[in-house]
């Protein structure tokens, strides 16, 4: 178990871009650390996958806070609605009795 430890998501990060910038090479890292190439080569293949995600969508912090947004633009819409209707209604209302007194 200390071994999965030492393995930090930052330490394989480090790794991984040394792989990247051809530093060194998914063999060489596997050799020095005991590990099989194909270990090596699944934490390029899940950091270059999350890599890709992470430009296609916006963080989720902002996809969060805009859907509260748009939560909250949804509700001042339904505000104004009713808003509206009401003041529509007193205005048909007053509209008759002003009628009426002429």
């Amino acid at each position: 178990m200390a071994e999965q430890q030492r393995w930090t998501a930052k330490r394989k990060s480090e790794v991984i871009l040394q792989i990247l910038r051809q530093t060194t090479t998914v063999i060489d890292v596997a050799r020095a650390n005991d590990l099989t190439p194909s270990e090596v080569q699944e934490w390029v293949d899940t950091f270059l996958k999350a890599a890709e995600q992470g430009l296609k969508a916006r963080a989720p912090g902002a996809v969060a806070q805009t859907e509260q947004e748009i939560k909250e633009l949804k509700a001042t819409i339904g505000d104004l609605y009713v808003e509206n209707a009401i003041l529509r209604k007193a205005k048909a209302l007053w509209g008759s009795s002003e009628e009426s007194e002429s």
